[in-house]
């Protein structure tokens, strides 16, 4: 760039850093910016220390850290999180909850205690090692220090323990969500609804039903997002008329499921020969405003005229996406 007479600046020496790949790569991009006399900003001092301590440097990080008042930056708990969730995605645990001792203990400064964040990446460290009951313990550590739980924390809790597999583990799903209902950290909507989607999404297609039926029963309404997941695993496991079901249920209580929902379904039906389903399904979705997929309307009318309904071929036409719609 110097040779056109055209220098770097804190943009491009950004998007280097997102793409650097070892500590060493960081370490490099870092010394052309002092070379070249551009300062770092906060943002991009955040991404190079996620790097260095995803790399494993994590004295690099701490020592940029250090300098952040060289560059007229102030560190917060941004810049301290995210060398906590590199340390994470390196897999080095013991150094990661250090840092949050550090960080709840107040020594790093104003502005550096932990927040939702931090405990969420502790969670998420907790839970991809199995370590269920510490990714519990964390709701009360941090409660006891005034910082709420949000949908995001929630989610990490409870899809570690349905993942999880171990005994207990659904029950402790169940608890967490019916703690923070009564606790009102978040509503009954938001919370049951994070609990479908884990258990959507875990292959518990049964147990999602029960839920999303006793959610139903109270008034709590699916989200779109919860009862997309659900029919999705319903789709997964072949169960073609038991999915078109509860499409029509969520859609008579005003829950619009995603158009590739709706595009499954009509497919599975079709395969099956469900036909007067996959019609009624098409119709519903026409008076929705769906529209599916190029690619996948094209397939599932060609397989309709295989079966010599040529009526519901031409219904799905009027459903078809183009391509030039998905670019925009």
């Amino acid at each position: 760039m110097r040779s056109s007479g055209i220098s770097p600046d804190v943009a491009c020496f950004h998007s280097a850093l997102r793409v650097a790949g070892s500590p060493g790569d960081v370490s490099a991009v870092l010394d052309i910016m002092s070379t070249s006399g551009v300062d770092p900003t906060v943002p991009l001092i955040v991404t190079a220390v996620h790097k260095l301590a995803h790399g494993g440097d994590f004295e690099g990080a701490r020592c940029l850290i250090d300098k952040m008042p060289e560059f007229g930056c102030v560190a917060s708990v941004v810049v301290y999180t995210a060398l906590f969730d590199g340390m994470r995605a390196f897999g080095d645990v013991d150094a990661a909850m250090g840092l949050l001792e550090e960080m709840e203990g107040g020594g790093l400064g104003a502005g550096c205690a932990p927040n939702v964040v931090s405990y969420t990446c502790l969670v998420k460290c907790l839970c991809e090692r199995g370590r269920m009951v510490e990714a519990l313990s964390v709701l009360d550590r941090m409660v006891a220090r005034g910082v709420m739980p949000n949908r995001v924390f929630v989610r990490t809790l409870v899809d570690g323990f349905c993942a999880s597999g171990g005994d207990g583990s659904l029950d402790s799903a169940y608890d967490v969500v019916e703690r923070l209902v009564v606790d009102g950290a978040l509503s009954s909507g938001q919370c049951y609804n994070v609990l479908l989607v884990a258990l959507s999404g875990a292959g518990m297609a049964g147990e999602a039903e029960g839920l999303a039926q006793r959610m139903m029963k109270k008034g709590v309404q699916l989200s779109p997002l919860g009862g997309s997941a659900m029919v999705r695993e319903l789709c997964r496991s072949k169960r073609w008329l038991d999915a078109c079901y509860w499409l029509r249920l969520m859609d008579d209580d005003g829950v619009l499921c995603d158009s590739d929902v709706y595009a499954s379904v009509l497919l599975g039906l079709s395969q099956e020969g469900h036909v007067l389903e996959a019609s009624a399904l098409v119709r519903k979705a026409m008076d929705k405003g769906i529209c599916i997929e190029a690619s996948r309307a094209d397939y599932l009318v060609q397989l309709l005229k295989q079966h010599g309904d040529e009526e519901l071929a031409s219904h799905v036409l009027g459903l078809r996406r183009s391509p030039q719609v998905l670019s925009h």
